[in-house]
């Protein structure tokens, strides 16, 4: 198996020594292995001479985990803000063939009450195609929404018109009641129709 194909579980993924705190100058990281057979691992260091690593090497029984002590060597004010790193290594238990790796940072800090963690890689979002950003101010806002949000069409008025030239319409005076019934009726749908075209066109107002 392939460099890096298999993922390897550390905490932290960094450690802060601080060089006023001598609680911080000893550390611990903690190894998981979730696989269902025992590994290997081995510890390395950019720079071995600044740091104590105790049980560098050793294993891991499956679904297990182990914690390795670091210690800091040289809390001195030349090492400040000075990044280190900790290579974490993995291997089979039998052929101590490499599973993968994982980095753990290190940096020593003047002061833990003054240290700011690196930035995070944060990327703005796209914005959408109706942004407030697009505007100065929301008088703005308000003045394209009210240009995107027209008066009332020009079938609405028509429909108020026919419905107005309707209701002024006199009562048919036949005498058949059936179609004085039908006038009746449609004269109750020109005012419904009217009714709900005025409420359009207040809408809009």
């Amino acid at each position: 198996m392939n460099n890096h194909k298999v993922p390897v579980f550390v905490s932290p993924q960094s450690l802060t020594f601080s060089l006023d705190d001598k609680t911080s100058h000893r550390q611990i990281i903690t190894l998981f292995n979730p696989y269902d057979f025992p590994v290997r691992f081995k510890v390395f260091c950019t720079c071995t001479k600044k740091y104590t690593v105790v049980e560098p090497e050793g294993s891991i029984s499956a679904s297990s985990r182990v914690d390795i002590v670091v210690r800091h060597n040289a809390p001195a004010p030349a090492f400040c803000d000075i990044r280190d790193k900790f290579r974490i290594q993995m291997q089979y238990y039998t052929t101590k063939k490499t599973i993968g790796h994982k980095d753990v940072e290190t940096i020593l800090v003047r002061s833990s009450d003054n240290f700011e963690p690196p930035a995070e890689n944060f990327k703005q979002l796209p914005k959408s195609d109706f942004s407030a950003d697009s505007y100065e101010n929301d008088s703005d806002i308000r003045q394209n929404f009210s240009k995107s949000s027209s008066g009332p069409n020009y079938t609405t008025l028509l429909m108020a018109g026919i419905c107005i030239c309707g209701l002024l319409l006199q009562s048919s005076e036949e005498t058949d009641i059936m179609k004085f019934r039908i006038s009746f009726n449609l004269k109750l749908a020109f005012a419904f129709v009217l009714g709900m075209t005025t409420i359009t066109i207040l809408q809009h107002q």
